[in-house]
């Protein structure tokens, strides 16, 4: 009797189980829409309060982002912490920062170059593939994925598909398996933005080109509701195609809207639609990233009640949170290095990979990303496997598409409201791995202002030494125009110098360099316009040879707009025979340069500069006068045989500026003070001149742009306009 008792108990519950509906499965589809798509984290975020199980999820560019970090194991918590502390700056720019690149690929930085580098090679000229070098962004998805590399993502915490685009074909590209870092990239690759990604015999760019909106990866397969987070770009009004950029935006915005609209029509009543408010948000607001995510908190609690209908019970969600699994931490035992080479060694490169401890990915990565600073590569990607015990990372080098032969070209200008107006047209040669022990070679032209031709060979001892040799010879014609007791120049002097040094180095790595050596220099000085008997000078022509030490640090974020960092620039020299004195004096110069930016983006610039040199050397002179260089006076106006000067100098970004024009506007002004002594040509000692400026300016893809007035002590009010550094 007791045991037909328990036979109807459990029949009844089983009866009372099968008809109870199941819990619905449910999917989460994130769309692609650049820094828009941080409104997914907010949308998840609020989907955890809701004790909101997610069966499956599918991304499509920065819905694969974030579905991937997050499908890996991440918390969410965890993830807002990484993009609000992302350098984004650095990483859209597709560069390493520059005070981690090795001074030797950056020495010529302050120059007005463009920020476009060609090369030459096999008799051909080469552009970049994109561009924005993806190789900090690549480390940044690996980190938050930890690397991920699965037989099946479905072993994922929550199964997971990632879209991209077949470049060839147009076709929608399914990632469901693989290295789960490379999926995310493939699926981001905007094209034009980003070099397109190579997997599986495919070429793939970003995945919004076929599928915006992958609900089809979802419905039916893996889900019964559906929730789907649209953050794409709307359209732009007619009025509001006002320039190239927002004509750029409608066309990306016609391409998807298609795609986005079939999909959207195979969405069912049962399934949520959530569109976050982000007027005024554009793909590029990365660093906006917190107000982005709230965006995506507020937009999921508008509909909380729809929401609240799909939760599970706080037992079921505990069970389901813990089931999701992080991953390991790898710990790296060994680095395999490979690559098509073509010029670079691959015996120096896995040398500089060389590994004597075991590294977790945070200094893999830094070790990598040493490697890429270095200028000669355009990736380094590995993928990580086990061997024997042992994690093993298989790296591998992509030689820069540009190199070995890189030429670069820009431009300066500036003007005066007191008629100095001048033009140079800049250019510069570099050609690295000459030899397998790393030799380079660097050439240099400025055409117009100061004409100036240059070279130098650099030789290390070997290709991971810090000691190098270097030859270098250069011509340098600078005009010098007099003034006497006007402000108009009286005359002009012209000095021309060929110079030929020979140094041994020791580079300090991404700090600078400190160098010792010989020089040997030919000098002429010549009066070009004026009066000979008024100014009692006479042509002067005079050779010179002795010793010289130089110390450069340079760790500046951008010594043509800096706002964070430091540079020092140490010179002396001591002649040891100059034609045109028995007992030549020892010369010396120093720079100082200093800069810091708050939380408020104003910045705060110290500079201290000063220079010494024989009264009886005619050719070794110092010069202020100018904007920011004591303003209110020309340039060169005041000119000598010793110079100091102080500025300290406060400028705020009032704004910045979309990514294809350049970073930033800003507003400043300076307060200066110089003084030379033994000026030319009446050998007098000025007094300590105050100055200052006000200006506007803009960081622009062309160099820095300046507009301002200075005024100075017994100077005259003057406006400026400049393209390119001034001091």
């Amino acid at each position: 009797m007791k045991a037909m008792l328990a036979a109807w108990l459990c029949l009844h519950t089983l009866l009372v189980w099968a008809a109870e509906p199941a819990a619905p499965r449910i999917g989460v589809v994130l769309g692609g829409g650049g820094a828009r798509g941080f409104a997914h984290l907010g949308v998840l975020q609020e989907l955890e309060k809701l004790h909101v199980p997610i069966a499956c999820m599918a991304g499509t560019s920065a819905g694969a982002l974030i579905g991937g970090a997050y499908a890996s194991g991440q918390p969410l918590a965890e993830l807002e912490r990484q993009f609000a502390e992302a350098d984004w700056e650095t990483l859209l720019s597709g560069r390493p920062r520059r005070q981690d690149v090795p001074y030797n690929r950056k020495q010529s930085d302050s120059r007005n170059y463009f920020d476009l580098t060609v090369g030459f090679r096999d008799g051909k000229w080469r552009l970049p593939k994109a561009a924005i070098n993806a190789q900090g962004i690549d480390l940044f998805i690996r980190q938050l994925t930890r690397a991920r590399n699965e037989p099946s993502f479905d072993r994922l915490s929550i199964p997971f598909r990632a879209l991209a685009t077949d470049l060839e074909t147009g076709d929608a590209v399914v990632f469901d398996r693989g290295d789960l870092s490379l999926a995310m990239r493939a699926s981001m690759a905007v094209p034009g933005m980003f070099a397109p990604v190579e997997a599986d015999d495919r070429i793939l760019v970003d995945g919004g080109m076929a599928r915006q909106l992958p609900v089809e990866e979802l419905k039916g397969r893996c889900a019964d509701v559906l929730i789907v987070i649209d953050v794409g770009t709307p359209p732009v009004a007619r009025e509001q195609l006002g320039n190239f950029l927002d004509v750029l935006d409608q066309t990306t915005y016609l391409m998807v809207a298609r795609n986005s609209r079939e999909s959207l029509a195979k969405l069912g009543p049962q399934d949520i639609l959530i569109r976050p408010q982000l007027d005024g948000v554009s793909p590029a607001d990365f660093g906006d990233n917190a107000a982005i995510i709230e965006a995506g908190r507020l937009a999921a609690r508008a509909i909380a009640p729809q929401l609240v209908a799909l939760a599970s019970t706080p037992d079921q969600y505990a069970a389901w949170q813990q089931a999701r699994a992080q991953g390991e931490r790898p710990r790296i035992d060994r680095i395999n290095v490979a690559g098509n080479f073509d010029f670079v060694d691959p015996q120096a490169m896995q040398q500089k990979l060389l590994i004597g401890s075991r590294l977790g990915l945070g200094a893999l990565h830094q070790k990598l990303g040493e490697v890429f600073a270095e200028g000669d590569l355009d990736k380094l990607d590995y993928t990580l496997r086990q061997q024997e015990g042992q994690h093993v990372a298989d790296v591998h080098l992509l030689e820069r598409h540009t190199g070995p032969n890189y030429v670069r070209g820009g431009l300066e200008l500036r003007s005066s409201s007191q008629g100095d107006a001048t033009f140079s047209l800049l250019g510069e040669f570099r050609r690295s791995w000459l030899n397998s022990r790393g030799g380079s070679l660097l050439g240099e032209a400025k055409l117009g202002e100061e004409p100036t031709f240059g070279a130098e060979w650099q030789q290390p001892f070997d290709a991971n030494s810090p000691v190098f040799l270097s030859l270098g010879s250069s011509r340098r014609e600078k005009r010098y125009s007099l003034y006497v007791d006007s402000h108009q120049p009286t005359a002009e002097l012209i000095r021309q110098t060929n110079t030929v040094n020979l140094d041994a180095g020791l580079s300090l790595g991404k700090l600078g360099e400190w160098r010792n050596g010989w020089y040997a220099s030919r000098d002429s000085l010549a009066l070009g316009t004026g009066f000979r008997g008024m100014l009692d000078l006479s042509d002067a022509k005079s050779r010179e040879q002795g010793l010289r030490s130089k110390l450069v640090l340079d760790q500046l974020d951008n010594p043509r707009w800096p706002r964070n960092g430091y540079a020092l620039q140490l010179e002396a020299r001591k002649p040891l025979h100059r034609t045109d004195d028995p007992n030549p004096q020892p010369s010396a110069s120093f720079m100082i340069d200093t800069v810091t930016t708050d939380r408020h983006d104003i910045s705060w610039r110290f500079t201290l500069r000063g220079g010494y040199s024989d009264k009886n050397d005619a050719a070794e002179v110092f010069e202020l006068g100018g904007f920011r260089n004591v303003s209110g006076y020309q340039p060169g106006e005041l000119l000598g045989h010793q110079m100091a000067f102080a500025r300290g100098m406060v400028s705020w970004r009032v704004s910045s500026l979309p990514s294809a024009l350049g970073s930033g506007l800003y507003v400043g002004a300076s307060a200066e003070i110089g003084r030379v002594w033994a000026t030319l040509p009446l050998a007098q000692d000025t007094r300590w001149l105050p100055a200052g400026s006000l200006f506007v300016g803009a960081d622009t893809i062309l160099g820095p742009v300046f507009m301002g007035v200075g005024h100075g002590k017994k100077g005259q009010l003057t406006g400026y306009f400049n393209l390119g550094l001034e001091y």
